[in-house]
């Protein structure tokens, strides 16, 4: 059953089915604490995901190109500039809240500016430099996946480039007590991980509000966002990677006619305080900032509500989805030949308090959707750092040849992770739960439990309550994983070595 099913059956038996938006929303609410409800009552076999988390080796001067790049230092100067381009830096968000190391001493990145520059979060204490070659770039804490309750399996495995056995295994969870007692190196290297440290999560702060209006000068700016479009707006904050905090106010917005004099169709957005205070950093300056401005390294990401109306400007049934705003079409026509789409997000950087939205096609249903996660990101620190790569791709300029200037060159190497994950929100009229469709029943009776109890109907509430009970019980032979009796027996070995001591081609224990 999808949303409207599910909404719809639970209107029919308790039969009170008025079309008002407001009560469709808090059925739409009552359906997804149901859904959630019943997704963390067991460890269901349906709730697991597979995914690889990509391990980066450390960045050292000497580049894939051959060349070799000093680090420019000042003293007591938060500012890094390199002599040419660090490839690695290609990849920016993936080294933001990680580690530079220089003349001995840590520095977390606050920002990667460019591939020549960095900012860090403290000024740098050691001697100044043109042309420091005691620089290394290490990737200390890896984030896990934003939808993950439970990590179930991480580890190295023979795939998908070695192709040969490790002799590591999974990769064993550590409490940080645990960790602290034993006093591991933060800093100690191998090839493989043994074990992982949860560590504090990254918690990003929430947007607050928004205005917009049409382009308020004439120039030559093109856009096709014509008087009359409407749209529903919000932002939140990205940092610390590429890691996404919780939405702002939403906005509803209708571009106004022309003036007397044209304008262009273009909405110009700009990002407020709740007191009205543009969010804007102060531009960095070179010899004044030793501490971090505020709002620095925050970058601003827009989004759009899909369940929304644009002819009519009031929401749809359901409740919002809000979807990334992309590059979109720089075409002054989009979809005409010519247009460039580019379907990579909007991000506006910490120092800019404004955007220009031109296009509509920046607004696609197919964006990626947003997924609500209160800001809160976990991350893990592996034990030791794993470093070193299994292949090294370079971009090819074409024909297969390999491009040693171009900043596209790769290492790869890869955990595979096995997690239990969260639900994502039922949102549109035809979303439909993660869960084996024979028992979304249990979410009518969990949904029509808390209803009853809403109109104070406790002897229902109580029917309902028995049903989901006993139907449960049903969900759980069938879908709750249970340990393999031959593992129980045979045993492995598990309890004194990392890895299962049998023979590569069988089952066949080798000791």
């Amino acid at each position: 059953m999808n949303l409207t099913e599910l909404r719809n059956k639970a209107k029919a038996i308790t039969d009170y089915s008025p079309e008002l938006a407001v009560y469709d929303e808090q059925i739409d609410g009552f359906i997804n604490d149901a859904y959630n409800a019943l997704w963390t009552e067991r460890k269901w076999t349906f709730c697991n995901k597979l995914t690889y988390i990509d391990i980066y080796p450390d960045v050292v001067p000497l580049q894939p190109n051959g060349l070799t790049m000093g680090a420019l230092c000042t003293f007591n100067s938060r500012r890094i500039q390199f002599s040419g381009s660090v490839f690695a830096f290609d990849l920016p968000y993936v080294w933001e809240g990680q580690v530079f190391e220089i003349q001995g001493r840590d520095y977390a990145i606050l920002k990667v500016v460019s591939l020549t520059e960095i900012q860090l979060t403290d000024p740098f204490m050691g001697t100044s430099s043109i042309s420091d070659l005691t620089w290394k770039c290490k990737h200390r804490f890896y984030n896990i996946p934003d939808d993950a309750v439970e990590l179930l399996y991480i580890g190295h495995r023979d795939t998908p480039i070695v192709g040969t056995q490790t002799g590591f295994g999974k990769s064993s969870g550590l409490l940080s007590r645990t960790e602290e007692s034993l006093n591991l190196r933060e800093d100690f290297t191998a090839f493989y991980s043994e074990c992982y440290i949860n560590i504090a999560p990254v918690v990003i702060a929430p947007g607050e509000k928004l205005t917009a209006e049409r382009y308020p000068t004439v120039d030559a700016t093109t856009g096709d966002i014509v008087a009359g479009s409407k749209m529903e707006l919000c932002w939140a904050f990205e940092g610390h990677g590429e890691k996404i905090g919780p939405l702002s106010t939403p906005l509803i917005f209708t571009q106004p006619p022309q003036p007397l004099v044209p304008l262009p169709n273009v909405v110009r957005i700009t990002f407020k305080t709740f007191d009205d205070i543009t969010v804007q950093s102060p531009t960095f300056t070179f010899a004044e900032d030793q501490l971090i401005n505020q709002y620095e390294g925050q970058r601003k990401r827009l989004f759009f509500n899909q369940n929304f109306n644009r002819s009519t400007g009031v929401r749809l049934k359901g409740l919002p989805v809000w979807r990334e705003i992309t590059f979109g079409s720089t075409a002054v026509v989009p979809g005409m030949p010519g247009a460039n789409t580019n379907t990579d997000p909007i991000r506006v950087q910490d120092e800019a308090g404004i955007y220009d939205l031109r296009f509509l096609d920046q607004m696609s249903p197919g964006n990626k959707r947003y997924d609500e996660w209160d800001g809160q990101h976990p991350r893990i620190r592996p034990y030791p750092r794993p470093i070193g790569s299994d292949v090294t791709y370079q971009h090819s300029t074409g024909g297969g040849v390999p491009n040693f200037n171009s900043s596209k060159e790769r290492q790869f190497r890869q955990w595979e992770c096995r997690y239990y994950k969260k639900p994502c929100k039922l949102a549109l009229q035809t979303d439909t739960p993660e869960m084996p469709h024979e028992f979304h029943q249990l979410i009518v009776y969990k949904l029509l439990e808390d209803l009853f109890n809403k109109h104070e109907n406790t002897k229902q509430a109580d029917v309902y309550n028995n049903k989901y009970i006993k139907e449960i019980k049903r969900l759980e032979k069938r879908y709750v994983e249970h340990t393999d009796v031959m593992l129980i027996k045979g045993q492995f070995g598990l309890a004194y070595n990392s890895w299962a001591p049998y023979a590569l081609d069988s089952l066949r224990k080798t000791n």
